[in-house]
């Protein structure tokens, strides 16, 4: 957390709020963090529910016009602020997002860095595009206040893809912008396997209910987006296999994948409407 912590305090951008949500650690960081100038909310282990529950939190905390997101896992880069806010001021627009690095555990003990640029979808409009893949993770978000109480704030039914699912929202009601470069580092373990399989359990879970909480809006897509939008589901279900060395599973996707691609798009809406 600390590293978080320090990541933030020491952006060039200056006039930052941060607000430190700790949601039921065992070991509360209220002294540890007593140093810096934060707030910092506790939610006690009775209160708890979830990551999105303290996110919500803190952004009914926040005073500010804007609002961006960091676990403690992952930290800025320390120009990450400063250029959203100079991207917002010239797009006088809600909504900023930006790359990333992945820095991933190896299971060997080493580390490997991968840079993951925003996805070339057209900036602006989204509404549709959004529905195809995500486009962003909530560390390398800024959004307007105004526009995430609009949307509604994050969806605490929800434990994974919640960015995802709140950014289907937020494309109804606001344009989308980014920084074509890697301003954040997310940390991702490959090392806890048990975890990872039940993550991807707890995952698939979650593609259904956005996919039942947005039908309507994903009814309105072609025939072939429909295709594609299962073809993402299923290249990013295999990455999440391999971490976890579900093989079986990794197999199951393949051959879902080369069955769908030999279809004819004319029968295509038959087999979407089974998944």
């Amino acid at each position: 957390m600390l590293r978080a912590v320090k990541s933030v305090i020491y952006q060039t951008y200056k006039n930052i709020e941060l607000i430190v949500v700790d949601d039921a650690s065992d070991e509360r960081s209220d002294d540890l963090l007593a140093e810096y100038s934060l707030q910092y909310i506790y939610i006690p282990k009775e209160e708890s529910k979830g990551g999105n529950y303290a996110r919500n939190k803190g952004i009914l905390t926040a005073k500010g016009d804007y609002v961006a997101f960091l676990d403690d896992d992952d930290y800025w880069l320390p120009q990450k602020i400063e250029k959203q806010i100079e991207l917002i001021s010239q797009k006088s627009c809600e909504l900023v997002y930006c790359g990333m690095t992945v820095e991933r555990l190896l299971a060997d003990g080493g580390t490997e860095l991968r840079d993951v640029l925003p996805y070339p979808f057209p900036e602006g409009n989204m509404k549709k595009n959004i529905l195809l893949r995500p486009v962003c993770f909530t560390t390398t978000i800024m959004v307007s206040k105004n526009a995430l109480y609009k949307a509604g704030l994050f969806d605490e039914d929800l434990a994974f893809w919640q960015e995802y699912e709140l950014t289907i929202r937020l494309a109804q009601i606001t344009p989308f912008y980014f920084v074509h470069e890697p301003l954040c580092v997310y940390r991702e373990n490959c090392n806890e396997r048990q975890r990872l399989t039940n993550q991807y359990y707890g995952w698939k879970r979650a593609v259904k209910y956005i996919k039942n909480k947005h039908r309507d809006l994903y009814r309105t897509l072609t025939i072939e987006d429909k295709m594609n939008v299962n073809l993402f589901v299923w290249f990013h279900a295999i990455q999440r296999c391999k971490v976890s060395n579900m093989k079986w599973r990794i197999l199951y996707y393949r051959i879902l994948i080369k069955l769908s691609c030999r279809i004819p798009l004319r029968f295509y809406n038959i087999i979407h409407k089974t998944n």
